[in-house]
């Protein structure tokens, strides 16, 4: 009876281990000063891990990612890969940081080159959708105090969102 507690308990650790649901979040502002786009990429650093080696993206631990190393740019380049924007032309996103906290997520901070915005803009967000089909992210875009919030899924990886009074 013992042993049976003992790999039953050890069982239920394993399976706590996982989690059965994946999320990504991007919050998105569109600076009329700047004309430049700022944005927030969150994403659960473990599942992103996962994903990186799986797609051979050799980054090394992402708390100890330094900005310029080839850890970084191949980073940059992955998110970018994996969240497209365009409004009049696609929106070239330069990683100008990223943090790593306690709660299992990591933040990646971006920004774009100037660009004009125009009343139409198109998401194309499936980050660690290859990896995960149960993943679901979420973008927010922001524009003179106005949010817009689109949901993408496996099977709905691009969306749009119409401005009104741009």
């Amino acid at each position: 009876m013992k042993l049976f507690t003992v790999i039953f308990v050890v069982l239920v650790s394993f399976t706590s281990f996982g989690h059965e649901y994946f999320f990504g979040f991007s919050e998105i502002e569109y600076n009329d000063v700047s004309r430049k786009f700022e944005c927030t990429i969150i994403a659960s650093t473990h599942d992103l891990e996962r994903a990186l080696k799986k797609s051979n993206v050799e980054t090394g631990d992402l708390a100890k990612i330094v900005k310029g190393t080839d850890g970084f740019l191949a980073i940059e380049s992955y998110l970018n890969t994996h969240f497209v924007v365009t409004t009049n032309e696609q929106v070239e996103f330069i990683l100008v940081g990223s943090e790593v906290l306690m709660n299992g997520t990591t933040n990646f901070y971006f920004e774009s080159e100037a660009i004009d915005i125009s009343s139409k803009v198109t998401f194309s967000f499936d980050l660690l959708m290859d990896t995960f089909q149960q993943q679901q992210n979420k973008v927010t875009l922001i524009y003179r105090n106005r949010s817009y919030t689109r949901t993408f899924l496996y099977n709905e990886r691009v969306q749009t969102i119409i401005i009104e009074n741009t």
